[in-house]
């Protein structure tokens, strides 16, 4: 999972929520928080939906290829039920679950009887619902919040990190940054407080470093805990192929795993690099740059999101469709919202409370009940 953020308000995990442009209607901007933003009744369908879509980043990073049959499950809904379909619409798992989020590692959560646990692809429940609170999978592990504090449990669901922390982020690269006391370091798969919590907030490793905010500002740390970048951004994303974005000297700039500035612009806005590709603003547009700085979609969009799977969405007005790195449209804005594509599907909102599935010609491979 990318992380950003911007001074003086912290702007955690901006990364994730590009992917997923104006989901049920929320704003794109900037977030505080990394994680289930659920709105009346209306989102009450799509609520897992959107569990799908926010926790799907924090287990896998840009152009990660779906591994598992189990990963090739996707969450549906009839009827206040959930299951899973296959990638062709056929329903491999029966409605039968209040709440469903796609697999990792193997396991998917599912709601029953209004706690969370966790099934295999052969709808064999593994670990039983009895958390509030829970998460997907990573690395091997899955936060869960028991009386107020997170800790990990493993794939069988045994707590192999005590419920100690103020909050907690998914494992990557072996760590994960965790909230003690009101400071954030980071844990190692066994519980050890490899990096003393001493950050105002500590992002996920990744390519890795780890971006950590001192005093407001946006440094970058090695995964023995030492400084690579001092602290003195205004705004940084976390590292992703190899570069980082950051705001230096009122400049937006990429840098090399060096700390070197690879990449200048006179852009008004930037964003890490997925699928080979980054999205800029100029002149209030957006558009794409690829890693050598040429602009191979010129900013002509209202707003973009990131390319995944060789397609990205944009928005046209208020509607949304996809394009490719030619700047072609392959896909009509006819949705009120389009997230990226996973696994060859994306999801799409078409108002009215509907949503479903489409693959990567349009095609509907699903649509929700209502």
């Amino acid at each position: 999972m990318r992380s950003s953020f911007k001074s003086p308000t912290l702007s955690v995990l901006y990364r994730s929520f590009l992917n997923y442009p104006k989901f049920l209607g929320i704003s794109l901007v900037y977030f505080k928080s990394f994680r289930r933003i659920f709105l009346i009744r209306y989102v009450t369908l799509l609520l897992c939906a959107f569990f799908i879509l926010i926790q799907g980043c924090a287990g896998s990073s840009p152009g990660s290829s779906v591994g598992s049959i189990s990963e090739l499950l996707f969450p549906v809904e009839k009827n206040g039920q959930w299951g899973f379909m296959s990638r062709t619409g056929d329903l491999k798992i029966p409605f039968k679950y209040e709440g469903a989020v796609d697999f990792s590692d193997g396991r998917a959560l599912v709601k029953k009887d209004g706690r969370w646990g966790y099934i295999n692809e052969f709808d064999i429940l593994v670990i039983t619902p009895e958390y509030q609170e829970a998460h997907k999978f990573s690395q091997g592990l899955a936060r869960v919040k028991v009386d107020g504090r997170y800790g990990y449990i493993n794939n069988v669901g045994k707590m192999v990190i005590e419920p100690q922390f103020e909050k907690a982020m998914p494992f990557s690269e072996g760590l994960a940054g965790v909230k003690i006391n009101g400071r954030w370091g980071y844990v190692n798969k066994e519980g050890k407080m490899v990096i003393e919590p001493r950050y105002e907030k500590a992002f996920n490793f990744s390519d890795g470093f780890g971006l950590v905010i001192v005093e407001g500002k946006g440094g970058y740390i090695k995964r023995n805990g030492r400084m690579f970048l001092e602290p003195e951004f205004d705004w940084a994303q976390g590292y992703s192929e190899g570069l980082a974005s950051v705001e230096k000297d009122g400049q937006f700039v990429y840098l090399d795993r060096f700390g070197e500035v690879a990449l200048e612009t006179d852009f008004q806005a930037i964003r890490h690099f997925s699928n080979g590709a980054s999205a800029f603003t100029k002149d209030g547009k957006q558009g794409f740059i690829n890693r050598r700085g040429v602009i191979i979609v010129q900013p002509e969009y209202d707003e973009v999101g990131n390319f995944s799977e060789g397609l990205a969405s944009y928005r046209e007005g208020s509607k949304w469709g996809f394009i490719n790195k030619r700047g072609e449209v392959v896909i009509k804005p006819d949705y009120v919202t389009a997230v990226s594509f996973s696994g060859g599907l994306s999801i799409v909102e078409l108002g009215g409370g509907k949503w479903g599935y489409i693959d990567r010609k349009g095609r509907f491979v699903w649509k929700s009940s209502e």
